[in-house]
């Protein structure tokens, strides 16, 4: 795995969003998706969690952060225990430990 920060995730999902014609709020069925993980840092939190706890994964459908030309600066993120989905991730001001590409 080869660590990364939000910007590069953002630059290559804006990108392959431009590249392959996907507009925000439709999903092509010719074309997949692809899809990064933002692990918080530990010390956003008053009580421990593992790190499965604290990563959560994105895709390039996951919010208008990730479409040119957008006025609004959603990210939307599903926790890889499976317990926290559909999470607003822009609405907390937590600290990333760091991100990466799944594919």
């Amino acid at each position: 795995m080869k660590k990364t920060t939000l910007e590069e995730i953002r630059e290559r999902f804006t990108t392959y969003n431009k590249t392959n014609n996907i507009q925000y709020g439709s999903a092509p069925k010719n074309v997949s998706e692809i899809s990064a993980v933002i692990v918080y840092r530990q010390d956003n939190f008053s009580k421990p969690y593992s790190e499965t706890e604290r990563s959560y994964r994105v895709t390039n459908l996951s919010g208008k952060f990730f479409f040119e030309g957008m006025l609004g600066r959603s990210i939307w993120g599903d926790c890889l225990d499976g317990k926290d989905l559909g999470v607003r991730l822009d609405a907390y001001p937590w600290k990333i430990e760091y991100c990466y590409f799944e594919n």
